[in-house]
């Protein structure tokens, strides 16, 4: 059923064969968690990361939660990033929307990498509906989340498709609270 639905749809342009992403993706907080306390227990939040595909193409991105920006970014500004050596990314990237958000909630200078998650990626996209399927998500400290992950994220899907997704238990993730939770 998911997978009629997945091949229905467009491949996204990271992955246009769709034989999955190794996707790496690197989140960034203090080294007192603060950006993620704020995602735990408020109604305003950042989280910021950096994603590679692969082949040397990164992407920063961050949300909030009314707001997404992505942007691909210069392979030697993501490692110096990655490798806590370019703490005025932010500043050189961020819209100043998000920049001031991150202003407000912590130092940006405090801003280092604290976890990497990483998984196969299935993705397919048209312009209502974005499917993408993770296998074996885990974490570069050892977490293992115990199963593979459906999201879909849609302007307005389909009836046919929610009926086709009614079997599935939906859950809300963040892979970044799961990811940095201390248990």
């Amino acid at each position: 059923m998911v997978s009629a639905i997945m091949l229905g749809l467009p491949r996204e342009k990271f992955d246009p064969s769709f034989r999955g992403q190794d996707l790496e993706t690197t989140y960034f907080d203090t080294r007192r968690f603060r950006l993620r306390r704020e995602r735990a227990k408020s109604d305003q939040y950042l989280t910021l990361r950096i994603r590679s595909y692969g082949s040397d193409t990164y992407a920063l991105s961050a949300k909030t939660e009314s707001e997404k920006f992505r942007v691909e970014i210069d392979p030697f500004d993501a490692q110096a990033a990655l490798t806590g050596q370019y703490t005025s990314l932010w500043q050189s990237q961020l819209p100043a929307s998000l920049l001031a958000r991150l202003n407000t909630l912590v130092d940006p200078t405090e801003i280092t990498p604290v976890v990497k998650v990483c998984c196969t990626r299935y993705a397919t996209e048209d312009k209502i509906n974005r499917f993408t399927l993770d296998i074996v998500p885990r974490t570069d400290t050892g977490k293992r989340l115990g199963t593979n992950v459906l999201e879909l994220k849609s302007s307005q899907a389909s009836p046919d498709i929610i009926a086709e997704l009614t079997p599935l238990r939906p859950i809300k993730l963040s892979k970044f609270l799961w990811s940095t939770d201390r248990r």
